[in-house]
């Protein structure tokens, strides 16, 4: 718990922390003023009913946390990434081993560390965006009563925890390479690399088939179904319930973990 407890300090004063945070915020404001302002500026009867319709709620908490998925998803590959990246550049996990502390306890603790962080993350992201999508919703004159209904508040809870299980299954993979590698820069590269992939292998027919069960579909879809918002959501290109996707964002993550746990077990770490 001691180790925790210092990992969580040491994440919660590092810059990197806020800084993922500010642009995830900044980002979902753009999209509802974005919404919002197209909303009172189009004249198509069509064109302005989708609007209001992704605006009302619960669509707009779907909106939300499928933006939250996607965007803030992209955005945990980069921060996993930093997090242990920085660490081997600052020699801080040459000192844990001349302490003669566990390297695979160490990289455990620190995930679980940068998945507590994200959990704050999420809330706050979601709080936030929430209001952001109320001021919207009002100045396109659109109505928030859904926002308030009994069994969309019920299924908030699940919701969010899916959320978080998909944005920390997608830091996993940026935290699995940079631990494998042993460089911030490789991380995210990589991570990116492997997430704009599976953008663009949409594309390809052959890999259509296969494509929800890579994983950042994986990731988009624990909430691609989630009880009371309707499928899909921002940025969702997935095929697979969200059940099954649990199942499968569990194994990317207990995945990543184990070899990054297995990286640092096999690094020659000179003291």
């Amino acid at each position: 718990m001691a180790l925790l407890r210092l990992s969580l300090l040491k994440l919660v004063k590092r810059p990197a922390t806020w800084v993922v945070l500010v642009i995830l915020l900044a980002l979902i404001a753009m999209v509802f003023i974005g919404l919002a302002a197209s909303a009172s500026q189009l004249t198509d009867a069509t064109d302005r009913m989708q609007v209001m319709l992704l605006l009302s709620f619960p669509n707009a908490y779907t909106v939300l946390v499928g933006f939250i998925l996607s965007f803030g998803g992209l955005l945990a590959v980069t921060y996993g990434a930093a997090v242990i990246g920085a660490d081997w550049a600052w020699g801080t996990i040459r000192s844990i081993v001349a302490r003669g502390e566990s390297r695979v306890r160490y990289t455990v603790i620190t995930f679980i560390a940068i998945a507590v962080v994200l959990a704050f993350g999420v809330l706050i992201a979601f709080g936030i965006g929430a209001l952001l999508a109320v001021a919207a919703a009002g100045i396109a004159e659109t109505s928030t009563d859904g926002a308030t209904d009994p069994d969309t508040l019920r299924a908030l809870p699940e919701l969010l925890a899916r959320t978080w299980l998909g944005v920390t299954q997608q830091a996993a993979i940026g935290f699995a390479i940079a631990m494998l590698f042993r460089s911030q820069l490789a991380g995210i590269g990589a991570g990116l690399a492997f997430y704009f992939a599976e953008i663009f292998l949409v594309m390809v027919p052959l890999a259509r088939e296969v494509l929800p069960y890579f994983p950042f579909n994986v990731a988009n879809a624990v909430v691609s179904t989630a009880d009371g918002f309707g499928d899909g959501g921002f940025g969702s290109t997935a095929a697979i319930g969200s059940d099954a996707a649990i199942v499968w964002s569990v194994g990317y993550l207990v995945i990543a973990v184990a070899i990054a746990s297995l990286a640092a077990w096999r690094a020659q770490i000179t003291q």
